[in-house]
């Protein structure tokens, strides 16, 4: 691309950069706007295409002689499904812009969020996504991120563009219709898929991205949650009245009171005494247990007294601080403080299937909630607080 004659917003522009167009599948493109010079953060995601001619794909590409505009359209209709103008293009360290019209204000994706409406209001709505353990309110960051959206074209076609970037980010849905998406790091890495049904767009979606797990039969039934039982007796009465009254009842489920002073793989012998004979029962009676777990894992246990602990800082499953040997510690529901298990990390998986397996010969559970795994801290920050630096304190803060 060429080189850009006025300063971005926030300086450490980035330049020369490289727009790289990639024809997948005849229904899948891949569009990927990155620093030649330099290995920037991406999303460790491998979504592999066999490759096809511009011929095959169902889809076409054009690129301004002036570059000032890169656009996509549906080859059987002539649709514009993805117009950029250039101009409004910046990649500097810390501030990624690229905007684009879309064909029609029939809009829809962008989870998680608590939205209004399933089809967007466009009228300059801006839906930030940052993966953060919150209740769900509008207009604010959820448990897990999807920067993915569905469009249906004026003539009922539909198409969905995924923007694969993991960093904080936003994006703004105008009524030109047009959509302007930011982050704060990594790459502009996008892929378009073709549809033409809104049913074909989610099967190529999870095509790319995995397809959803398989649930087990029993867990398509009627569960029932709470938290609060405080004893096996609340809970057994429950049951009973379940039953008194022909309630339809498949799983029970078991929130944290269940635990000893809420430290996982642990339960409470005094208020929940007897839960392991409680569970075969329910068992024997057609019913499922699902107990929940939430991954973070107290350090200041009495030595030799927790095995979650003392098991997984001999295997180094914790997440460390930037000097990459000292764990970060917060606190969440446990008592002292805590510290975080790195899914990342291999061996991370085997602690924690060793774990369960254990856990499993004490509770027979059948089915594991797993509570607080996204990035969750009582704290403002880790213990003693966030480092000063551009990565704590961005130069652009997204919504």
């Amino acid at each position: 691309l060429n080189k850009r004659q006025a300063l971005t917003l926030f300086g450490n522009d980035i330049s020369p950069i490289v727009l790289e167009v990639e024809f997948q599948t005849k229904d899948r493109l891949r569009f990927r706007v990155y620093d030649p010079n330099k290995q920037r953060f991406e999303v460790p995601l491998k979504i592999n295409g066999p490759g096809v001619t511009a011929e095959e794909a169902n889809y076409e590409v054009e690129f301004s002689d002036d570059s000032t505009h890169f656009t996509i359209k549906r080859k059987s209709t002539g649709t514009v499904l993805w117009d950029s103008p250039l101009v409004d293009l910046f990649f500097s360290n810390q501030f990624l812009q690229i905007t684009t019209t879309v064909p029609s204000t029939s809009v829809y994706g962008f989870g998680e969020h608590e939205h209004p409406t399933f089809k967007h209001n466009m009228d300059f709505v801006t839906y930030g996504m940052f993966s953060r353990d919150q209740a769900p309110t509008s207009f604010a960051n959820l448990y897990g991120v999807h920067p993915f959206y569905m469009c249906v074209e004026p003539d009922s076609n539909a198409h969905g563009v995924l923007l694969l970037n993991s960093n904080a980010q936003d994006v703004t849905l105008s009524p030109n219709p047009s959509l302007t998406f930011r982050t704060i790091g990594g790459i502009l890495d996008f892929y378009l898929f073709m549809g033409p049904t809104p049913e074909n767009v989610v099967q190529q979606y999870t095509e790319a991205i995995g397809r959803p797990h398989m649930p087990a039969y029993w867990s398509l039934g009627f569960q029932l949650s709470r938290w609060g039982y405080g004893s096996l007796d609340v809970l057994r009465e429950t049951v009973d009245r379940m039953k008194h009254y022909d309630i339809p009842y498949d799983v029970q489920h078991y929130d944290i009171d269940y635990m000893e002073r809420r430290l996982d793989f642990t339960y409470d012998k005094v208020n929940f005494a007897g839960l392991p004979e409680f569970m075969k029962e329910m068992k024997k009676n057609g019913k499922h247990n699902v107990v929940i777990l939430d991954p973070f894992i107290t350090k200041d246990e009495e030595p030799g007294t927790y095995r979650p602990y003392e098991l997984g800082q001999e295997m180094g499953v914790w997440i460390n601080n930037s000097d990459g040997v000292t764990p970060a510690v917060g606190q969440a529901w446990p008592p002292g403080d805590s510290v975080f298990p790195d899914y990342t990390n291999p061996r991370t998986v085997e602690w924690w299937t060793q774990l369960c397996l254990e856990f499993k010969d004490v509770l027979d559970y059948d089915g594991i909630w797993i509570d607080m795994n996204e990035p969750s801290n009582f704290m403002r920050g880790q213990y003693p607080g966030c480092a000063d630096n551009e990565i704590n304190n961005p130069p652009y803060t997204p919504s």
